[in-house]
């Protein structure tokens, strides 16, 4: 039976936790700016207003239509290209910004469909006491 060799481990552990801040980052952001910005979605999705419900639609039917992996590659590897076009310098190193920019546009897609479902999940009547109730 094989043995295996912890003896690697210990060395290794500051940089797991440096790992594991990152991580923790990432999936913060991605929490926070994806609930934030899907609720603007999801109350764009059911405004009245017919051109920002179209606008709101089709950037969650995007996202959500799109492996996780190719939204990360655009912003790893097109939007830099497009910064640098624009700006015509180096912009630096971005991956940690792309990162977590992928991270929460993406998210936010999903949070959207959950938070617009929870809002349609209201009754009518529910709604009206509200209103009366003044809140």
């Amino acid at each position: 039976m094989y043995e295996f060799d912890w003896t690697s481990i210990p060395g290794a552990i500051p940089l797991l936790l440096k790992g594991m801040a990152i991580t923790l980052e990432v999936t913060l952001t991605a929490i926070v700016v994806g609930i934030v910005w899907g609720t603007l979605l999801a109350v764009a999705r059911l405004s009245g207003n017919r051109v920002l419900a179209f606008l709101a639609t089709t950037y969650v039917n995007l996202f959500r239509s799109v492996p996780l992996v190719m939204v990360i590659l655009w912003f790893y590897l097109i939007v830099p290209q497009g910064l640098k076009a624009i700006f015509g310098q180096n912009i630096g190193d971005i991956r940690l910004t792309s990162a977590l920019i992928a991270f929460a546009l993406f998210e936010a897609a999903y949070y959207s469909e959950i938070i617009r479902a929870g809002i349609q999940s209201v009754t009518k009547g529910q709604v009206a006491a509200g209103l009366a109730l003044g809140l």
